[in-house]
């Protein structure tokens, strides 16, 4: 039966740590990249809303 020495633990904790940190990094990106989604969405219904207000005063206007 193998035993582990202190390096040896010590290695595989770096490794899953590094892994660990890799993968919050990524969660963290793909909250981010939903975050700008919604963002980049109600910017666009924003800016229709707007220029839908702007015809819809010159069509009464010119009316």
């Amino acid at each position: 039966m193998a035993t582990a020495t202190n390096s040896d633990v010590d290695s595989r904790m770096t490794i899953l740590e590094t892994e660990f940190r890799t993968e919050l990094k990524h969660l963290a990106t793909k909250a981010d990249l939903e975050r700008l989604k919604i963002q980049i969405l109600l910017i666009n219904i924003t800016v229709v809303g707007i220029a839908t207000g702007i015809i819809v005063a010159a069509v009464r206007f010119w009316q």
